[in-house]
Order: C-alpha cells, then sequence, then structure tokens
C-alpha cells in the first residue's frame, strides 16, 4: 500500500499503556468504563451490555444504543507515548508531509507547515490546522462494532494506529464522520486502497463490518487490480 511508509510509527504501541484505570470525562450516559467493569457516577446512567452479551455481532440490531456509552478519553489519539513532545497527530503530519515541515515552536513539538496531499479529495494542503486526523474506521463505528468490549490499550492502540490514521481536510472529515464505506467514500482514486485499508484494519482487530458496508466493499474491490 501507498502509506506502507507508516509502519515506522508501529513502534508507538510499545508505549501504550495496559493500564485499566480511567481518569477524565465521563461519556454521555454519565459514566465511564473501567478495566473489564463499567462505572455511573450519574442519576439515570445505565450499564451497557459490554461485557455480558453473548454471541456474535452479526446478531446486534441495535448499534446506536452504544453510542452513548462513548468515551473519547478511551480512545485518545492526542498523546505523546514515546515522549518527544509529539502527539500522535504531529508524528503523522511529520511522515506524510511531502517536503521538510516547519514547526511553531523551536522544540519541535507542534507542526505549523508542510505539503500534504488530502487523499480523500486529492487537494493540497501546506498549512497543518487545515487538517484533521480521520481514522479510516471511524472510532465510533469500532466502538459499536464490537470494540465496546475491547481492553483499554487496545482501545489506544487502534486509535493511534498509523494503519488507521489518515490526515484530510476538516470539513471532509466532518462530512464522513463515523460512516461506513456505504454511506462515504472518497474520491474514486483512492477508493481500492481506502476499501483495503478497512479489509485489514477489520481483519486485524477482528472488528465486525456490518452487512452493507461489506457489500459496498466488496463492489469496489471486484473493479480493483492487485
Amino acid at each position: 500500500m501507498k502509506r506502507a511508509h507508516l509502519t515506522i510509527l508501529g513502534l508507538l504501541a510499545g508505549f501504550i499503556p495496559a493500564a485499566t484505570a480511567h481518569v477524565g470525562n465521563l461519556d454521555q450516559n454519565g459514566g465511564h468504563y473501567y478495566g473489564n467493569s463499567y462505572h455511573c457516577h450519574m442519576t439515570g446512567c445505565e450499564y451497557p451490555d459490554t461485557f455480558s452479551r453473548i454471541g456474535s455481532e452479526r446478531m446486534v440490531s441495535n448499534r446506536r444504543a452504544r453510542e452513548k456509552f462513548f468515551n473519547t478519553d478511551d480512545w485518545n489519539f492526542e498523546l505523546d507515548f514515546d515522549g518527544d513532545c509529539q502527539s500522535t497527530r504531529q508524528e503523522v503530519l511529520i511522515l506524510t508531509s511531502r517536503t521538510p515541515v516547519r514547526y511553531t515552536n523551536p522544540r519541535n513539538c507542534v507542526v505549523r507547515t508542510g505539503e500534504w496531499v488530502d487523499e480523500y479529495t486529492g487537494e493540497t494542503h501546506e498549512v497543518a490546522m487545515r487538517l484533521d486526523v480521520d481514522h479510516i474506521i471511524p472510532l465510533m463505528y469500532a466502538h459499536t462494532h464490537g470494540g465496546d468490549r475491547w481492553p483499554p490499550g487496545k482501545k489506544l492502540q487502534f486509535a493511534n494506529d498509523p494503519l488507521n490514521i489518515v490526515m484530510v481536510e476538516r470539513r471532509e472529515a466532518r462530512r464522513k464522520r463515523d460512516r461506513g464505506p456505504s454511506r462515504f467514500l472518497p474520491r474514486e482514486e483512492f477508493q481500492c486502497e481506502y476499501v483495503q485499508l478497512w479489509d485489514a484494519i477489520a481483519e486485524k482487530y477482528e472488528l465486525y463490518i456490518e452487512n452493507r458496508d461489506r457489500n459496498a466493499m466488496d463492489d469496489i474491490l471486484e473493479g480493483c487490480s492487485e
């Protein structure tokens, strides 16, 4: 794949903590995951079926019921795992720029300018602030398709996995949101690689892809060359 050079960031996985504690914000439900359990902190808080579900993800019909248990703290991708003051976002910006990057400060913590191709639109950008981190398989999609059962370390690994990260123009990232391939596809020139990445990431994390998205992916893959 064209983005194979990003595998250098695989070292990040070695810095992802396996801690089960949770410190931070509550989810929309008024609670948070804590290792292999869930803690409620507000009146009216409900307990998810995360750890009590039995059977295949294929049998789940109401995935939206899981959305209120999603907590961005569990899937944080703005952490500095290797202690060099650069978050995952900054690391990806540095590695994907087609020209040497410039920084906002002498410590080289935050990228200011470079040259990036938004693979979703094909447009080129030179100012880092115009770009957002987008996850090929959205974090919310992962959460509602089995990722809510994952231990804390696996959620962080997924959120910071370079295979699952691409820098795109902010409006395009907002347009995609948590949509699967049946509801969002990038420009035609990137569609084959896009669905191949969906396949590879889903297999790596044993993540369920619902039928309508699988069908959309298969339709595209039929026309892709090896």
